[in-house]
C-alpha cells in the first residue's frame, strides 16, 4: 500500500511539475539567447509599443541589483535554496496542482538565473516596462519566481480558508 502511494506521489510530481518546469526553462533560456544574438548590450527594441520594450542588460546582482558583484554568494545561496526547496517539494508532493505549478515556477526561476550566473557571471535581463522607466529590467526566470511565490502563497491561503471552514463546521456540529 505504501509503495502505491509513493508511485502516485511521483506520477503527480512528474506529470504536473515536469512539463511546466521544462517549458518555462526552455522559454527563459531561449529569450535570453535571442536577446544576446539580436541586441547589443544596452540596445533597446520596441516589443509592444508604449508598453514593453526589450533591452539587453547584464545584471551581476539580484533583484533591483542587490548584492551586485557578489556572484559567489548568489550562486551558493541559490544552490542551498534549490536543495532545501527540492526537499520541501518532495515532502509536500501530495498537494494539489496549484502547489506543483507554483513550486515548478520557483525552481525554474532560480535555475534559469543560476545557469546564467555559472555560465556568464551575470544574469541576462531583457524585459522592460516602457511606461514605467524606473522599474528594473527583468527576464522570464524572474517572472517565474514572482508568479511561483504568488501561487504558493495563494495555495496556502486556500488551505487556511479550507481548514478554517472545517473547524467552523465541526464546531457547529458540537
Amino acid at each position: 500500500m505504501k509503495i502505491k502511494r509513493l508511485e502516485n506521489k511521483y506520477k503527480r510530481m512528474l506529470f504536473i511539475a515536469l512539463p511546466v518546469f521544462a517549458v518555462m526553462l526552455i522559454l527563459d533560456l531561449l529569450t535570453k539567447h535571442f536577446t544576446n544574438v539580436y541586441l547589443e548590450v544596452g540596445q533597446r527594441a520596441e516589443f509592444i509599443p508604449h508598453v514593453i520594450d526589450l533591452i539587453n542588460v547584464h545584471n551581476d546582482g539580484a533583484a533591483w541589483n542587490m548584492f551586485a558583484g557578489s556572484q559567489i554568494f548568489l550562486i551558493v545561496f541559490t544552490f542551498i535554496f534549490l536543495a532545501v526547496f527540492a526537499l520541501f517539494y518532495y515532502k509536500e508532493s501530495k498537494n494539489g496542482i496549484l502547489f506543483h505549478i507554483a513550486s515548478s515556477l520557483i525552481m525554474v526561476g532560480c535555475l534559469g538565473n543560476l545557469i546564467d550566473r555559472l555560465a556568464f557571471s551575470y544574469v541576462r535581463d531583457m524585459i522592460h516596462f516602457e511606461f514605467w522607466p524606473s522599474f528594473p529590467v527583468f527576464n522570464i526566470a524572474d517572472i517565474c519566481v514572482c508568479m511561483g511565490v504568488f501561487l504558493l502563497l495563494l495555495f496556502y491561503v486556500i488551505i487556511l480558508i479550507k481548514n478554517h471552514r472545517k473547524e467552523k463546521a465541526s464546531a457547529g456540529k458540537n
